[in-house]
């Protein structure tokens, strides 16, 4: 049994992977005994992204459009595979599966069981941002650095007419949707 990757329609990931589950189950890859397709999985990863200021656990596909089967191909049971709905067909030169090298499924299957999650946020160095908490709420800067490993974002603020650099936590700034043309320092 090898890994393989199935070329999907966009979005039909999950739709796609519970059909040919379905099929598993219901021993459409069984040939002379034995089970021809094992597994399907749709990679997905976890990621803190803040959001308005708070942090929030998402699940996000590794790979939008592709998804990973485990099976002994034969002609038949790619046939099969290609006949279902959603399935473009497989990766690999030509149309023909390639399969998966050890190193790459070990790869894949370690970003899925990541612990550590990485944080994105809304925001931009040169975004405009609300300033949410602290002695500076509601005030207006605009984002100079971010340094995700830290979790924080330098933001340049004008106070009484001189800009001041300011160090925040990720969770305390949110992106401003119509940002005003001119806050803070100029660009460089």
């Amino acid at each position: 049994m090898r890994w393989y990757v199935l070329h999907v329609l966009s979005g039909q990931e999950q739709k796609v992977a519970e059909a040919i589950q379905h099929m598993i189950e219901q021993g459409q890859f069984v040939k002379e005994g034995i089970n021809r397709v094992e597994e399907v999985v749709v990679p997905y990863e976890t990621r803190t992204e803040v959001y308005k200021g708070k942090k929030q656990k998402r699940k996000r596909k590794l790979f939008p459009g592709y998804i990973l089967v485990r099976a002994s191909l034969d002609v038949e049971t790619q046939h099969l595979l290609r006949h279902v709905k959603g399935v473009i067909g497989f990766v690999g030169p030509g149309g023909k599966p390639q399969p998966l090298t050890n190193e790459e499924v070990e790869e894949i299957f370690r970003r899925m069981e990541q612990e550590e999650a990485e944080v994105v946020t809304s925001y931009e160095v040169g975004d405009t941002v609300k300033i949410l908490s602290g002695p500076f709420a509601e005030m207006l800067g605009k984002v100079k650095e971010i340094e995700p490993e830290r979790q924080k974002v330098k933001i340049v603020l004008s106070i009484f007419g001189r800009d001041t650099l300011l160090e925040l936590n990720f969770e305390q700034v949110e992106r401003l949707e119509d940002a005003p043309e001119k806050v803070g320092a100029e660009e460089d």
